[in-house]
């Protein structure tokens, strides 16, 4: 049993997650981060980024508007502007990247549920079969026929062990997120370890148009950007990084995006973004930047062009998620 399985079993037995719950909570606001909600065994690609089934997001959903005070995308940025309007824990949802299922899944079981999201676009991906960087990754680890990968310039040559592919898969992304090389170079290498071809498209569309964008925000979600080409930012040039602002700051205006002024940097850990990112987003007309490496925004301690948030895991369970957010709420800082 992991230490998150241990707590929660101990808290849910002795009935102290209702306690914590209960406690007064410091002024705070925790975001959650998503991206799919699908079955994993639905997923030909990257399953690293599916955060609930269907099922476990409703639920979650429910025991969120049940027991946490739960605000919609204007409360959360007005929360972060005007700190000083923070008088307890509050909770906000977020969706990064854009795939279709946050459509055809996420948006009807918010809506059933009464709760509203900000969801991040890549506006490169918006409509497209697009297949994502690292879904291509996925995708090529998944289906080698070799036992082990070698990847030689990533920083230094390192084993993988495709046998085991869902690890293999993470370790991999992991390394290229830590790397400063371009991402076409490691896509070429990688097709040489695994001898394998990533397809460029899927067979349907695997990102939300501007269409159901535009009838989400109708229905109170809000849409914000994720850059167009979701490349990682500090990899690239300073003008490079302004230039993936612009450009999907831009085209959210021309969709009547109201949320326009805030961005998600794509990957979002502490060395995805840098000072250039942050000039970046400014000089392109950004007033919010989102994170995601962890974290939580207190009172007093909110920066604006890093408002961090939560990253979720599939595996989590209802009382895992009530346990952390009801001791984030009390220790102002996440269990795991």
């Amino acid at each position: 049993m992991s230490r998150r399985d241990m707590a929660t079993s101990v808290a849910t037995r002795l009935g102290m997650l209702n306690v914590l719950e209960r406690l007064p909570s410091r002024p705070s606001l925790v975001i959650l981060t998503y991206h799919r909600i699908m079955r994993p065994e639905d997923s030909k690609y990257d399953p690293n980024v599916i955060e609930a089934t269907p099922d476990q997001f409703d639920e979650q959903l429910a025991m969120l508007k049940r027991r946490f005070d739960v605000v919609d995308p204007e409360e959360m940025v007005e929360l972060v502007d005007k700190p000083s309007k923070l008088r307890h824990l509050r909770v906000g949802i977020t969706f990064d990247d854009g795939y279709i299922d946050n459509y055809e899944i996420a948006f009807p079981l918010l809506k059933k549920n009464g709760l509203k999201a900000l969801f991040f676009l890549a506006t490169s991906f918006v409509g497209s079969r697009h297949l994502t960087w690292w879904d291509r990754i996925a995708w090529m680890v998944r289906h080698t026929k070799r036992s082990t990968l070698r990847l030689r310039s990533y920083p230094t040559d390192i084993a993988f062990d495709a046998r085991a592919p869902e690890l293999a898969i993470r370790r991999v992304l992991g390394l290229y997120k830590k790397g400063k090389g371009g991402v076409e170079g490691f896509l070429e290498e990688l097709e040489e370890a695994t001898s394998v071809a990533a397809p460029v498209e899927a067979e349907r569309p695997e990102f939300l148009s501007w269409e159901q964008a535009r009838e989400m925000q109708a229905a109170g979600m809000a849409i914000g950007s994720h850059t167009h080409r979701h490349l990682i930012l500090a990899q690239l040039p300073a003008a490079e990084q302004l230039d993936e602002c612009v450009i999907a700051r831009k085209a959210l205006l021309e969709n009547d995006c109201a949320f326009a002024d805030c961005i998600a940097y794509p990957v979002g850990g502490r060395t995805s973004f840098d000072a250039a990112t942050r000039t970046a987003a400014e000089s392109a007309g950004y007033r919010f930047g989102f994170s995601n490496f962890g974290g939580v925004n207190h009172r007093g301690e909110i920066d604006r062009f890093n408002i961090r948030r939560l990253a979720l895991d599939e595996s989590a369970s209802v009382a895992q998620l009530r346990l952390r957010l009801a001791w984030t709420g009390l220790a102002g800082a996440a269990p795991w």
